[in-house]
């Protein structure tokens, strides 16, 4: 038996860039449930954040919150520890107090102007990215990672990456902000969860899929058997190598998602 096991980022991807809308890729969306192929969402969002679009689309698959800081896995799925009557939570990298802390260390010893969601109240982080307060809220509720704006330098900015590593830390860019956090990447939770869906369904030969828009996005496209780059007029271009199979969809957001997810359905029917 084959099966698409669907790794997705959201914003710009399954979400479209503006307004957050799904509606284009609901079909596919409708299809890969139907036909019982797991979706599992991979993005930078928190795990509240993650928590109400999954009750949104009825998804209730593991998922792998803030660039791969960690992997939620709920009672009953591959990766939930058997035991507990809640959902397993998998930390991967540096939790959120160590990050806070070297951030805030730079600062004060170099004068770095920046602006982490530690920083910014809710209805602030509302008026840039759009979110309702609720949903800022919910983005500030975070377990390994911390989204900045850069107001700085480019000669400053690299000073500053130059200190996070040194701490074991890493920046990574994704489609509005810097992301610091521990060494993980959204390929770290593909890794890990596809070796927990084959455990736990031996009887399955599972094609993993990634789909992403972003730099952040490509360590999930080189992890998967087939890597889906949705395009993006927002974004800056970015060389993509090392994925043994590469869609490009001519469509943004989810409108390329649910052309692409269809055309790999339709192949795994023939």
């Amino acid at each position: 038996m084959h099966k698409l096991l669907v790794f997705t980022d959201l914003d710009g991807t399954l979400l479209d860039h503006e307004t957050y809308d799904y509606q284009p890729a609901l079909m596919a969306l409708a299809r890969l449930a139907a036909e019982g192929h797991g979706l599992v969402l991979n993005s930078s969002k928190t795990q509240a954040e993650q928590m109400t679009l999954r009750a949104a689309l009825g998804n209730e698959a593991p998922f792998v919150v803030e660039n791969g800081a960690a992997i939620v896995c709920p009672v009953g799925m591959p990766g939930h520890d058997g035991r507990s009557p809640s959902p397993t939570r998998h930390l991967l990298a540096a939790d959120y107090g160590y990050i806070r802390q070297v951030l805030e260390t730079l600062r004060q010893a170099h004068g770095y102007q920046f602006r982490g969601f530690g920083d910014l109240t809710a209805g602030a982080i509302a008026q840039l990215t759009g979110l309702s307060v609720e949903a800022a809220a919910a983005a500030q509720e975070r377990i390994g990672s911390e989204p900045l704006l850069w107001d700085d330098s480019d000669n400053a900015r690299a000073a500053f990456i130059q200190g996070i590593t040194a701490a074991g830390l890493q920046v990574t860019q994704g489609g509005r902000f810097l992301h610091v956090m521990g060494t993980t990447d959204k390929g770290a939770g593909v890794r890990w969860l596809g070796d927990r869906y084959r455990q736990a369904f031996p009887e399955i030969t599972w094609r993993v899929v990634a789909l992403g828009d972003s730099p952040n996005d490509l360590p999930m496209l080189q992890a998967a058997d087939v890597g889906v780059l949705i395009a993006n007029p927002h974004r800056h271009d970015f060389v993509v190598s090392g994925v043994a199979r590469l869609l490009q969809p001519e469509a943004a957001g989810p409108t390329g998602w649910g052309w692409a997810i269809a055309h790999l359905l339709n192949e795994l029917a023939e």
